[in-house]
This record gives structure tokens, C-alpha cells and sequence, in this order.
């Protein structure tokens, strides 16, 4: 992630005196089902031939991002493949690495005969847990592995001093997708617990425990689990920064959470004796979890430990153990009715591991420097658009439209692959079997994060591999992150005109940055240290308008009796209806002076709102859908796109929805 530098203010003006030819359309009519009244279903209007496009059964969905991602896994493939032949490429080369890791991951029949061997350490270190302080060791080389159990620990920016790194604490160690799938008493729901329970005992059992004792330790672990997510704090609670922030020293840790030998865990992570401070992120899930620790038998402890092992290193393991957590992680949460060719599933654990590797050779192929240019100009114009709305808003006094224009100013824009490649060298692979290479993949990464304890940020690293299809906005470094992933056709076309370019891309570049005001971002100034910028009345304003937006969603009901949360994925759902005005707006800017000819019978307007929709196009199994209604801070596709363009005036201009057909839930987005 990183470097902080300001964007010039000036806005770049286009020469209008020659325009261009008109460029082919983005948009493609092709998808879109004309009969449908774009006010009554607006994502029905722009993909409803879509929807007759079959999921292939190795998919829980298909859509655009299943197009981007095949084109970029095709490139990647290659890759991988010439690494592979490369015969002399050294051990300690890119080329090497990447032969290396991907070739013990595609030697099946090396992985069976390895069967559980690679892991008998651990195994064995997890059956000596005794008590509460061989639980802390053994937990702490589990977090080095990058074994997710009990809760979770790395290494971050300090939230309030945002150039220093901090150790962090935060609840976890959960089997199931979030909290409240322990608690809720709905028939589906309590099949997927009943599930999950089956599902562990399986996967004990493939371990060599008894056909006998694995049902019971599975039930114990589901109750183990259940008492960690009560200590949980609900989705939507984990979205107040302020609230999530606890700057603790170890003395005070141990006060507030006794009874856990936090010093021997702080040693099996090899965390430095001088770093006195941590971010406890939930406090009162870590006093749940110690209680825990002393009190849960530790023979639970130990098959809980076994099955998370079992879980994080399942498809690395033999065939049988990857079948069972597909069974369970991939058919039953998310309607997926095969596994995917194994070269994908294995090139996904190499991007993750070494993906600066990939990414150097991915951009060479997929990212021009033209396109980059492209890019950049078309976020010059979001900032401007982004500018001129802060300075018109109604609601904000002038003193946090100081404050605001100011973050703004220095919000840093990173597009298409770092400037400086990740040092993969001090990585372990080599020939050996393919959980060791992954194993060391982890375990490089963990000791990288804990390096950084005592340096100063970073600001020009990533935290998205080049080739990634997806776009972060960091409000701790104040940056939007665009891979050179995501910026393919259909989201960006060099050769589409520029309404279709604007509307497919609202979704990533708007989206991102109203993330820096939406109400997490405005708690981060500038430098990206969370501090409450805002003046009490404007928080009022702001929230009063938020407010409109949580009612809109909340009446969405994609399943009977199953309504969107409309204040778990309100952060989102300003992010999209926001980022899609501010998209508009730039778009406006980018072409004034310009003509803006009908195409494909669609007005400019038109054209950059369908290019919006046509960018969530989706078709997703009920069950995986299901899952992200009630574990997600995003809606499902199809929601988003209903609940953006209903809100913005614009739209209704462009398409002239008559006033009978509003809905009274739409919220009159006015914010931005």
C-alpha cells in the first residue's frame, strides 16, 4: 500500500476543436431485455438476456467478473506453464519460484503419497495442548502458518499515528462465515450448522480419528466456536472504526483478558519485548476468549485445533480432504456443484503467495502504458467532479469542506502495478510437497509483517496483487489502489466511448473514492490517522441523509422473509450510489463541448447508466446469494444496481420515469 502525494487542482481540459471519431460503443445491447421499463427493474432492462446464461457447475455465480477472471487466469496460465519448462531458470529467480510452487501443486500424486506427513509437527504439537499455556504456544505457531484459529493477529498501520505499525488483536477463529450464523434459528440456517457439524466430523475422521469419537468432538467444537462468536461483535458493529480502535499495553491486555498466558503467546510469534503497545481491537471478545482458554477442557481445545488445521490446509492436502471442504464451504454455502480445474485452483495459491512475481509479467501483457494513461486522466476527472461537489454541498460547513477539500488534495491514486516489485528471494519453495511450499508462502509473509514493527510505513507498497480483478480504497494511507486486473474489457475499454468507460468503471474509481467520505473514511484525515474531522452538526446532516439510504435497503427482500441489512452494507451502498454520481459528473466534465451521439439507441446518458448496470452483471445460486445477504457488507449484485440508480436523480432524467412509478422506500440521494 502506498505513497501519499497530491493530485494537481487544475482541472486537464480536452481540445474540443477536432473531435475524435465516435468511438464503438462499451455498453452491449445484446444483453439488455428492452421490454422491461428501466424504472420498474433497471437491472433486468440492462442484462436480462443475461439470465438465460447457464453457471457453469464449477461456479457459484458467472458474469462479468467470471469474463475478466478467465482472460486474465488465460494469461496467467501461460505463465505458470512457460515457468514450468524453464529448466534452468534458478531456484531463487521469479521464474523459479513460480515453477516451482506451481509444479508441486499440480503433482497430485505426490500430495497423496505425502498425505499428512508434512504436517505431523504441528499435529503433534496440538495433541500436547495440556492447559492455557501450551494452547498460547501452539496458537502462536498457528498464526505463523497462517492457520486462522482462535482469533486473529498481524501486524498494521497504527490507526492514529498512521506512519507507525502496531501488532494487532481481532476477534476470529470462527468455522462458519460470521457470527450470526451460530445464532439464527431460520430452517436454512440451522441445515447449514447441522452441516458444518457433519462436515468437521468427516474431515476428523479423514485425520484418523474414530468413526466413534469424531461426531462428539465435532459437536464440541461447534459449542466451542458458538461461545467465541457470543464474544463477537455483530457485522455492522465492526464498521465504527473509533470503536473498533483499543491501544493497549501487554499489562493491560492481561488485565483485561486474564487467565490466557498472553507472554507465551507474544514469544511463539516471536514479537519483539520492546513493542509494549497492541490494538485490541475488541476488547471484550478477548476477556470471552481467555475465560475460554481456561475453562473449555482441553481436549476440546485440541480437536478444535485439529479440525482449523485440517480446514486452512485442506486444498493442499490429498483429494479426499480438498472433496470434503469443497462439500461443505463450496456446495452447501454456496451452491457450487464441482470443483474448478485444479491448474485454477492452484494458480489462485500461487498468486497469493508470490503474486508480485506473477504481476510483473501479467502487466507486460494486459496493461499497455496508454491504457494506465487512460486511467489516470479518467481519475483526474473523478477528483475534479469530487471537488466541485464538496464545494457545493448544502449540508457541510465550510470548515469541514476545508478539511475535506484538503484530504482530497492529497488522496494518492495508484493504478495498474507498483512501482516497486515485491522481494520475494528469502521465500523458501523447491521441489517438496506442495502444504510445505504454502506453508513457506505463509510463513514469509507473516515474518514480512512482522518486520515492519519499528520501520515507518511503507507508503508505495501494495496490497493487491497487479492481476487482481477488484479495487481497494486504504483510508489509513488516504489512497484508491486500481489494479491493472480490473481495468480490462468490459470495465475499460480503450476503444469504448467515453459514457460506457464512465458508467462501467462508477462501480470501481467512483465507488473507491467516496469510500474516503462514506461514514468510516470521514473518520481519517488526510494523513490517514482516524480522527473525527467533522463538526458535530455536520455529522447530524450527514447521518440524517445516511439514514434515508439504510430505510431504502432494508425494504429489499431477495429471499421471503429475507431482507438486506441495510445498515451492515450502508458503507457499501453510499460507496455505490455516491461513486456512481460522482462518475456521472466526471463523465459531464471529460466531454463538455462535446456532441454525444445516440449508440446502439441509447443516449450518452443512457449509455453511461446501462454501462453501469452491465458492470454487475451476475447470475448467482440461490445458496451463495443467500450467504451474502447475511454475512456480506455488500448486496448482492442486482440489489446494488436497484438501489443506486433509484436514488440519483439523474437517472430518472435520462430514462424520464414518471412520478407514479417512484417508489417511496427510494431514498433522494442529495449528499453528493
Amino acid at each position: 500500500m502506498r505513497s501519499l502525494r497530491s493530485l494537481v487542482p487544475g482541472l486537464i481540459l480536452l481540445l474540443a476543436a477536432a473531435p475524435a471519431p465516435a468511438a464503438a460503443p462499451g455498453v452491449d445491447p445484446a444483453l439488455m431485455d428492452r421490454g422491461v421499463k428501466p424504472w420498474a427493474d433497471f437491472y433486468r432492462y440492462a442484462n436480462g438476456a443475461f439470465d438465460k446464461e447457464p453457471i457453469p457447475a464449477d461456479r457459484a455465480s458467472c458474469g462479468v467478473n467470471l469474463e475478466i477472471d478467465t482472460r486474465n487466469r488465460a494469461i496467467l496460465k501461460e505463465i505458470l506453464e512457460a515457468a514450468v519448462q524453464d529448466t534452468k531458470a534458478a531456484a531463487g529467480t521469479p521464474t523459479g519460484r513460480i515453477g516451482a510452487f506451481y509444479r508441486s501443486g499440480m503433482d497430485q500424486a505426490a500430495i497423496e503419497k505425502a498425505g499428512l506427513v508434512p504436517l505431523r509437527p504441528l499435529l503433534a504439537a496440538i495433541q500436547g495442548v495440556d492447559g492455557p499455556r501450551r494452547l498460547a504456544e501452539v496458537l502462536g505457531r498457528l498464526h505463523a502458518q497462517g492457520v486462522g484459529a482462535g482469533f486473529f493477529f498481524t501486524v498494521g498501520q497504527d490507526e492514529k499515528a498512521s506512519r507507525e505499525h502496531l501488532p494487532i488483536l481481532g476477534q476470529g477463529g470462527l468455522g462458519l462465515p460470521e457470527r450470526e450464523f451460530y445464532f439464527r434459528d431460520d430452517e436454512v440456517t440451522r441445515g447449514q450448522r447441522k452441516a458444518y457439524v457433519a462436515h468437521i466430523a468427516r474431515m476428523l475422521e479423514l485425520a484418523g480419528i474414530s468413526p466413534k469419537a469424531a461426531p462428539g468432538q465435532a459437536e464440541r467444537i461447534l459449542a466451542l466456536e458458538t461461545r467465541l462468536a457470543k464474544a463477537s461483535r455483530k457485522l455492522a458493529d465492526l464498521r465504527d472504526p473509533e470503536a473498533n480502535y483499543h491501544k493497549l499495553t501487554r499489562a493491560q491486555l492481561a488485565a483485561q483478558a486474564p487467565g490466557f498466558p498472553w507472554a507465551a503467546y507474544f514469544a511463539a510469534v516471536d514479537l519483539p519485548a520492546a513493542q509494549a503497545t497492541l490494538d485490541v481491537c475488541q476488547p471484550d471478545f478477548f476477556k470471552g476468549f481467555a475465560a475460554l482458554a481456561r475453562r473449555a477442557p482441553a481436549s476440546d481445545w485440541r480437536a478444535y485445533l485439529t479440525f482449523h488445521l485440517l480446514s486452512a490446509t485442506a486444498p493442499y492436502l490429498p483429494k479426499a480432504f480438498e472433496a470434503e471442504d469443497f462439500a461443505f464451504y463450496g456446495k452447501t454455502l454456496t451452491g457450487s456443484r464441482e470443483l474448478r480445474p485444479r491448474w485454477e485452483r492452484v494458480l489462485a495459491v500461487v498468486d497469493r503467495g508470490i503474486g508480485e512475481d506473477l504481476g510483473r509479467v501479467y502487466v507486460q501483457r494486459a496493461f499497455p502504458p496508454e491504457a494506465k494513461a487512460k486511467v489516470q486522466e479518467i481519475v483526474r476527472f473523478h477528483v475534479e467532479a469530487l471537488r466541485a461537489s464538496i464545494r457545493r454541498a448544502t449540508w457541510m460547513g465550510e470548515a469541514t469542506k476545508a478539511q475535506a477539500l484538503k484530504k482530497l488534495d492529497a488522496l494518492n491514486p495508484k493504478v495498474g502495478y507498483p512501482d516497486v516489485w515485491r522481494d520475494y528471494s528469502a521465500m523458501a519453495l523447491k521441489d517438496q510437497p506442495y502444504v510445505l511450499n504454502v506453508q513457506a508462502a505463509k510463513a514469509f509473509e507473516f515474518r514480512r509483517l512482522m518486520a515492519k514493527l519499528g520501520r515507518p510505513v511503507d507508503r508505495n507498497e501494495w496490497a493487491m496483487t497487479p492481476q487482481t480483478n477488484n479495487a481497494y480504497y486504504n483510508p489509513s494511507l488516504n489512497e484508491i489502489v486500481l489494479p491493472a486486473g480490473i481495468l480490462q474489457p468490459p470495465f475499460f475499454d480503450l476503444k469504448a466511448d467515453e459514457a460506457s468507460n464512465y458508467g462501467l468503471l462508477s462501480s470501481t474509481i467512483g465507488h473507491e473514492l467516496m469510500h474516503g467520505l462514506d461514514d468510516q473514511g470521514s473518520q481519517y484525515d488526510a494523513e490517514g490517522n482516524m480522527r473525527d474531522w467533522w463538526t458535530p452538526e455536520d455529522r447530524k446532516a450527514y447521518t440524517a441523509q445516511t439514514e434515508a439510504v439504510v430505510r431504502q435497503y432494508a425494504a429489499y427482500e431477495p429471499f421471503p422473509g429475507v431482507h438486506i441489512d441495510g445498515r451492515q452494507t450502508l458503507g457499501e451502498n453510499l460507496a455505490d450510489i455516491g461513486g456512481l454520481k460522482i462518475a456521472f459528473d466526471a463523465w459531464k466534465l471529460a466531454t463538455a463541448g462535446r456532441p454525444q451521439p445516440v449508440q446502439a439507441g441509447l443516449t450518452a446518458e443512457q449509455r453511461f447508466f446501462v454501462g453501469f448496470a452491465q458492470s454487475w452483471r451476475t447470475n448467482v445460486r440461490p445458496e451463495m446469494e443467500r450467504t451474502i445477504v447475511q454475512s456480506d457488507v455488500h448486496c448482492p449484485e442486482r440489489w446494488r444496481v436497484k438501489g443506486s440508480v433509484a436514488a440519483l436523480p439523474a437517472f430518472h432524467a435520462a430514462f424520464g420515469t414518471p412520478a407514479e412509478a417512484r417508489s417511496a422506500t427510494d431514498a433522494q440521494f442529495t449528499l453528493w
